[in-house]
Order: C-alpha cells, then structure tokens, then sequence
C-alpha cells in the first residue's frame, strides 16, 4: 500500500470566529476544505500542515484549526510558517506530542518537516538555522534504503514572481547543497505562495499546495490576489508514495463557500 498523505498549507486564521482575512473568512474555507478532504481521502495516513496556520498566532485559533482539521488522518503534523508563533503551537504539542513530530518514517519512505521560520527578515521571508541544517543532514545520512520526503514552509526556488521571489527561503542554496548529495530524496512540498506548482530539479518533485483560505497570483511583479474563478478557489493536495520511489500527486479545489458572517 501507498502512503497517503494530505498537505493542507496558509490557513491564516483570525483571532477570532468569523474574523476576516482579505475580505474572506478564513476559518469557513478552512472548514470547506476539510470536509472536501473528509469525503475523498478517508483513509490518508498523514496530514501535513505547512504553515502560516494562523494569522497573528493566537492559541485560540490554533485550536480552532486542530478541531476544523479532526479526523482528517490517522496521524497529523505541522510546522511553523512566517506567520506562526512557536509558543502557542508548542502549549497545544504538549497535549498532542505528535503535532511537532519532525521525523517519520514507514517501510519504505522517510518524511522530514523543516522549521524555515529562522532569521525572519519582517517582510515574510525565512530561513533554515544552522541547527536545522545539520539535523537535516544527519537525517539524510541515516535513511538507509528509505526514499525521502521533504516539508518546509517556504518556497526553496524561485518562482517567476517577483515580489514572493524576495521572501523565498533565505538560505535555498544551503539546503540544496545538502540534498543535491542525497539521490534518495525524491519529494519536496511547500506552501507559503498560495497558489499551485508543480516543478522538476533533477529528480526531485515540488511541490506548492493552495491556500485553504484565499490564492496569489502568480508571474507578478507585485502583489495581486488571484482574479481567476478557478485558481481563486480554496485548495490542497494529496499525495501517495509508491514503494518504488514514485509520487502521484493530485491537486483538489472545492468551490467558494457560502460564508455567513
């Protein structure tokens, strides 16, 4: 059997119910998506949360997240984004110890989430400390035979858009010198752009998941929301993990909700 895997990414939850992101209410499109993943994908193993879960790192909205979010897989996981605030996700990994899991592994597949929150630049860029650096490399040392699948929040390659290009992962070429020596990785996933990609570096996929909440256009030079009526819908993806190495990867879009306020 494949390992079945949802990415749900930049949910940017209000401080409260019903608060507003962009003109949107995050929270309902957040619910939306969920109960899309719930009906097609009931028998996913993993759900990984790619960051920017809340907008301003609220407890409350974090909790509000792992309830809209229940279910959805045998295991669930996340990591931090810009937007992100450690020490509110790390009150709730004190009562869910696997949220802040890192490192998982399966008969064939190793998955690596990577905190890109380090050195913050206040415009929305991240980076990968030294410390994670070299966890990631002794990971990658000590996979043995296991493919590996990698998570982190920012983009690690350029995009074509100029102004999410400038808050990338600051430290791309640094990452990538550690994985270029390591054949067996095969997958990276991202969020953190809002929109969806799908790109090839060597033999590597990536991967970009929509936003559960509202989408960016993509190939500009400066910020614009997605105006088109089908790359503006809510999204995710799914994945499953071949024992040979292979990814199948489908991307899902559910229509607007109808969100009373």
């Amino acid at each position: 059997m494949p390992l079945r895997l949802l990415q749900l990414s930049d949910c940017h939850l209000s401080p409260d119910p019903g608060g507003l992101f962009r003109g949107i209410d995050p929270l309902c499109h957040l619910q939306a998506v969920a109960a899309d993943a719930r009906q097609r994908f009931a028998k996913a193993d993993l759900l990984l949360l790619t960051g920017d879960l809340t907008h301003h790192g609220e407890p409350d909205a974090y909790q509000r997240l792992l309830a809209s979010v229940e279910g959805l897989a045998a295991q669930r996981h996340w990591l931090a984004g810009n937007h992100d605030v450690a020490g509110s996700m790390r009150a709730l990994e004190a009562q869910e110890p696997a949220l802040g899991c890192k490192l998982i592994d399966s008969d064939y597949w190793r998955i690596l989430l990577l905190d890109s929150s380090a050195h913050p630049d206040g415009r929305g860029s991240g980076s990968l400390s030294d410390g994670e650096l070299e966890w990631l490399r002794q990971q990658l040392q000590s996979a043995g035979q296991r493919w590996v699948f990698i998570a982190l929040h920012h983009n690690p390659v350029a995009l074509g858009s100029a102004w999410q290009d400038a808050i990338m992962l600051g430290n791309a070429p640094q990452l990538w010198a550690i994985i270029d020596s390591y054949p067996q990785v095969r997958g990276l996933i991202f969020g953190h752009v809002h929109q969806q990609q799908h790109l090839q570096r060597g033999q590597i996929e990536l991967f970009a998941a929509p936003s559960t909440a509202m989408q960016f256009e993509a190939g500009c030079e400066n910020f614009q929301l997605e105006t088109d009526g089908a790359l503006a819908r809510p999204g995710y993806r799914y994945y499953e993990l071949q024992d040979d190495g292979r990814i199948e990867a489908r991307l899902c879009r559910v229509e607007l909700p109808d969100c009373v306020n």
